[in-house]
């Protein structure tokens, strides 16, 4: 059977097309224009069906909904469960945790079985995750992503600049960076208080803002894009037939 994979998030539609334990294609669109989901469309093979995990805006998701439709197809959206491909959900409401973070916590337990694993997302937010080698659970933090950090001194302030990149150092000597070092040391500085707290782990590092991360990081860790489309092929093979 062939499976379109959906991840959609804040600021973009990640797609995966899943066919006999293997990715035939891969891609993304910006989630404000989801009508290049259409003509993408046109090349794909008879899919079977469609799974995905959507946190972003509702308008988009019911978007993708009303194009899926148009092609005889229905998108199945998952959430986040109490006990799952391995993985035991130890939220106090397991149902609000968002079904991003627990398809990469199911990538987690695929990719690092047995071992405790930090998840980190470094997205629109970052979210680090704490996954012992039991396959528990035990909660995370969320903070603002790199970008949102950036845009945030920048409309807040009235003389700090808009800064994509700089040279990361403690002892910053231009306003430049300064704002790059203090987003980066506050990231980093979140995944090391999470690590310290969870025994012998790897860092399992993906979203958008990874390559910024990975170089300041220790190991050990891997980095894996697209970990919420891994998630969900890992569920596919709990689920053979949706």
């Amino acid at each position: 059977m062939r499976h379109l994979l959906l991840d959609h998030g804040n600021s973009r539609l990640k797609w995966g097309l899943y066919h006999r334990d293997h990715w035939e294609s891969q891609g993304h669109l910006p989630g404000h224009d989801l009508t290049q989901l259409e003509q993408q469309w046109i090349q794909f093979p008879t899919i079977d069906s469609i799974h995905g995990v959507s946190v972003g805006p509702s308008e988009q998701r019911h978007r993708i909904d009303t194009i899926c439709h148009a092609h005889g197809q229905k998108v199945f959206w998952l959430t986040s469960q109490p006990d799952e491909a391995g993985v035991t959900n130890h939220y106090l409401n397991p149902s609000q945790l968002g079904a991003d973070r627990w398809m990469a916590l199911i990538a987690a337990r695929h990719l690092n079985p047995e071992a405790a694993t930090l998840v980190v997302m470094a997205g629109t937010a970052t979210t680090i995750d704490s996954l012992d080698s039991q396959g528990n659970f035990k909660g995370g933090i969320i903070l603002p992503g790199i970008g949102l950090m950036r845009q945030s001194l920048f409309q807040g302030t009235a003389d700090l600049p808009a800064v994509h990149t700089g040279t990361f150092t403690l002892q910053a000597r231009t306003t430049q960076d300064a704002i790059h070092s203090g987003i980066l040391a506050a990231t980093l500085g979140a995944i090391a208080l999470a690590l310290s707290r969870l025994d012998h782990a790897t860092i399992l590092l993906g979203g958008g803002f990874h390559e910024q991360l990975s170089s300041h990081l220790p190991n050990p860790q891997r980095i894996i894009p697209d970990l919420v489309l891994e998630g969900l092929k890992q569920w596919m093979g709990h689920h053979p037939e949706g």
